[in-house]
């Protein structure tokens, strides 16, 4: 409990720094940008104090009055490859990509770079350019090793109830290490029709392999696909529906574990380049397969009746969002709530879900390094209630789970497709049944592509 209010002061302490720090210090960035909006206005080829001017109005989010400075100084200089770099990265921003990817091809053509810009356009444009293609196929392959405190998330203090009756277990929990290897695809398929309707489709596959706990590698194949569809695109440029189906098939121990089914509906809101929005439902068939060596009891698997994941339906509601504070910080955000129905009341169940990340990018410590490096702190909250008590494991208490988990993510690309990333998690249960009280540390890290 001590650490749990801990936890939550630290959030709130972050989340108030994350909302009201950028505000304060917004105010003496513009100042200092209209000093310089009235400096430039008389002087006109003052290129340093212009690129200061665009650099602090980027940081402020004011992507128009940076593009209306650097197009000013390229009436006076049509030559100025800094500038037409500055202004096709500034049109991406926007959205405008087939604009930004021909100031940057010319930038390109005219020389007059450094290395260090030459790197940070080629390591872009290919993403800007394929943004202007009908056809669209994105990919990220990221593998590594992973090393848990808990891989058998076992009981922290061992102890187990059953029918009521706590039993101590000669067992204990065991570390591990495992490969992992998680691949990532999204598709779009651009319908042409002058409204930016599209077919998205997505896909993600990921595989572990412990090298002590061979029983609990996974592997898991997910996607979905459905239009996105806009509804009023020139009233409400942002706003989107999208309709899908979604599925899913994993194993755990070279078995067949869950499959999975359904489909869903969310709407987009991209109220500006910086603010985005999509609440949705989703609905979904479950089906939990018995493990190998499970015995039957009056006609049912012991395992189908323990398990927290059972055979049934699950509805669910969600909002996620994002909101750029600042030029480099990016707070994102996911509310959910979800109803089980399962086969028996101790398993049909309601889960409440809040996860909250802050990004912050960085420039890398070497300049020719194209990409910014980022990390991102994060937390993620589940309550978890089951409708009746389990009487395999005690007949008086319902189940009850509050999730508490915190991290790091790093991402640090090394050239425009190679680059490397890594994640520090600690997950604590705290459940009023002994047999789910679990912590696990885990710190994973390796290589990653983008393609």
């Amino acid at each position: 409990m001590f650490a749990s209010r801990v936890a939550t002061k630290l959030v709130g302490v972050l989340l108030a720094f994350a909302l009201f720090g950028p505000a304060i210090a917004q105010e003496d960035q513009r100042a200092e940008q209209a000093r310089l909006a009235a400096h430039i206005q008389v002087n006109p080829t003052d290129y340093e104090a212009t690129y200061r001017y665009v650099l602090l109005s980027t940081e402020l989010r004011d992507y128009e009055a940076a593009i209306s400075a650097l197009e000013r100084i390229l009436m006076f200089n049509p030559n100025l490859s800094r500038a037409r770099k500055e202004l096709g990265f500034l049109y991406a921003r926007l959205g405008s990509y087939e604009l930004s990817a021909q100031h940057l091809r010319k930038a390109l053509a005219e020389g007059g770079l450094d290395a260090v810009q030459v790197a940070q356009i080629e390591a872009q444009l290919p993403d800007i350019e394929k943004r202007t293609q009908a056809n669209r196929l994105y990919l990220r392959i990221h593998t590594g090793l992973r090393a848990q405190s808990n891989a058998n998330f076992f009981p922290t203090n061992s102890l187990f109830q059953v029918g009521g009756v706590g039993v101590a277990s000669a067992a204990a929990r065991k570390s591990d290490v495992n490969s992992f290897q998680l691949v990532q695809a999204a598709h779009d398929l651009d319908f042409q029709n002058a409204r930016g309707d599209q077919l998205e489709t997505r896909v993600t596959g990921y595989a572990t392999e412990q090298f002590r706990l061979p029983q609990y590698s996974v592997a898991l194949f997910a996607g979905s696909i459905g239009p996105r569809i806009h509804i009023a695109p020139d009233l409400y440029p942002g706003l989107s529906i999208k309709p899908y189906l979604t599925g899913a098939v994993s194993m755990l121990g070279g078995n067949n574990y869950l499959n999975a089914g359904g489909g869903g509906v969310s709407f987009g809101a991209q109220l500006n380049p910086d603010i985005w929005f999509e609440p949705g439902a989703e609905w979904r068939t479950i089906s939990v397969k018995p493990l190998p060596g499970s015995f039957n009891f009056l006609g049912a698997s012991p395992y189908q009746t323990v398990s927290t994941l059972a055979t049934g339906d699950v509805v669910t509601g969600y909002l996620s969002g994002s909101y750029r504070l600042t030029n480099d910080l990016r707070f994102e955000s996911r509310v959910a709530y979800s109803r089980a129905w399962a086969g028996n009341p101790q398993q049909s169940s309601n889960q409440v879900d809040v996860q909250a990340m802050l990004r912050y990018e960085f420039d890398p410590p070497f300049e020719i390094i194209p990409r910014r490096w980022s990390v991102a702190p994060y937390g993620r909250f589940t309550h978890l209630a089951f409708d009746a008590a389990n009487l395999l494991i005690n007949p008086f208490t319902a189940r009850r789970d509050n999730v508490w988990i915190g991290g790091l993510l790093v991402d640090l690309p090394v050239s425009a497709t190679f680059g490397f990333a890594g994640n520090a998690e600690f997950a604590r249960n705290d459940s009023n049944i002994q047999n789910f009280k679990t912590e696990n540390l885990s710190v994973s890290f390796g290589p990653t592509a983008k393609f």
